[in-house]
């Protein structure tokens, strides 16, 4: 059971905090592909602005992942909710000022991205060292069910604000959920890192020794390929939920708001079951079997978005595909978590976000630019098509095939 974390008060704190955030980065995600689609009605652009969001993980990620690993780790998640806050005040301004452009918002899209580059890593740090590591199976699997909770009330919010007070408020309000955490984090007490003596390393050797660490660890390196496969072709559809609502099917912000809550119901089913079924201690050697078919099913789920007429059919795949997403990430990044030192979990962890993030902002380019020239659905069969063929090369390849010599 994952309820004994919250019996920690430092991380009851923190995750009633969380809470409040993670609703602020689903309005702000679902505010910022709407504005896209609403200044453009362009597929392509859709799919720039989720990648331009998610991309600086790729380039930035393992910066921010050392930095975790030798900061104090408060300090960093300080600055990383104030900076998100600030670069919402500007969207707001550019909007309220009459600036905004594709270009305003590309560079924006990029901005937020650069600073959730960093937030994620710290974020990972931080709520494992807030509870024994006994439970920290828990502490993922709560942080899940807050993540899919906010992920199935928050879109809807967000559509729902879009289309009656407006985008401005919509990121306002945004901009709000995220200012408790500031007043939180002064009275969290982290476990602290394990003192080293010697020279600090510098940005690239720390960096390396991360990338080592995971390379030599063959169930954390294969770990990190599932995921990898996985994001392509699922987060990346996931990415383009208003080609989806408003392109294909004319529903509009509100429709967006519910396809975005569909993934959310979906996601919140599996984090609910991993909640519940988490061990204290967990004891698996491997990748558990689940992963594998939720993997499997998940690029059927694409594949099927493409022959969908039907929007309530489109819900329930959509709703399908977030609870795949959610059982997959979720359980290989327990299995992660559990295996690192807790000054290794920042350069570790910031690979898995490279991975994730990474992938997803290609799979969305490269979904979003398909979609431009041809449509949505061609686009996900052709997704779907990929990521069966990247899986079954996984799935079927021995255990060390990948693994570093």
């Amino acid at each position: 059971m994952a309820l004994p974390a919250l019996s920690h008060p430092d991380f009851r704190r923190y995750f009633l905090g969380s809470l409040l955030n993670v609703n602020a980065v689903w309005i702000q995600r679902v505010a910022l592909v709407w504005i896209a689609w609403d200044l453009t009605a362009s597929a392509g652009f859709v799919g720039l602005i989720a990648g331009l969001s998610l991309a600086p993980s790729l380039l930035t990620g393992p910066v921010f992942g050392v930095w975790v690993d030798r900061t104090e780790i408060l300090s960093a998640a300080t600055k990383t909710t104030s900076s998100m806050i600030v670069l919402l005040c500007l969207i707001i301004a550019a909007i309220s000022l009459g600036w905004l452009s594709p270009l305003v918002l590309a560079i924006a899209a990029l901005a937020i991205g650069t600073a959730t580059s960093a937030h994620h890593p710290v974020r990972m740090s931080l709520a494992p060292r807030l509870v024994p590591p006994a439970l920290m199976s828990g502490v993922i699997a709560l942080t899940a069910v807050n993540f899919n909770v906010a992920r199935l009330i928050a879109p809807v919010i967000a559509g729902a604000l879009i289309a009656s007070v407006g985008i401005v408020a919509t990121l306002a309000v945004a901009a709000l959920l995220l200012a408790p955490m500031l007043l939180i984090l002064p009275t969290l007490s982290p476990r602290a890192l394990p003192s080293k003596s010697g020279p600090v390393p510098s940005l690239g050797t720390a960096f390396r020794e991360g990338v080592h660490h995971a390379r030599r660890t063959p169930l954390i390196w294969r770990c990190i390929l599932v995921m990898a496969v996985f994001t392509f072709a699922a987060r990346g559809v996931l990415e383009l939920l208003p080609v989806i609502a408003d392109g294909e099917f004319g529903r509009g912000a509100t429709g967006l708001g519910l396809l975005t809550g569909a993934a959310g119901a979906g996601a919140l089913v599996s984090a609910g079951f991993l909640a519940l079924s988490a061990e204290r201690v967990p004891s698996t050697t491997d990748i558990p079997t689940r992963v594998y078919i939720a993997l499997l099913a998940s690029q059927i789920f694409v594949a099927l978005i493409a022959v969908t007429p039907s929007w309530s059919m489109m819900l329930v795949l959509i709703a399908c595909l977030g609870g795949a997403s959610t059982m997959v990430g979720v359980s290989l990044q327990t299995v992660i978590q559990n295996r690192l030192a807790d000054d290794m979990r920042g350069r570790v962890m910031s690979l898995w976000i490279m991975t994730g993030f990474g992938m997803a902002a290609f799979g969305a380019f490269m979904i979003g630019t398909v979609a431009q020239f041809t449509s949505i659905g061609t686009a996900s069969a052709a997704s779907g098509l990929i990521g069966l063929i990247l899986v079954s090369a996984l799935l079927f390849a021995p255990k060390g095939t990948f693994a570093a010599t």
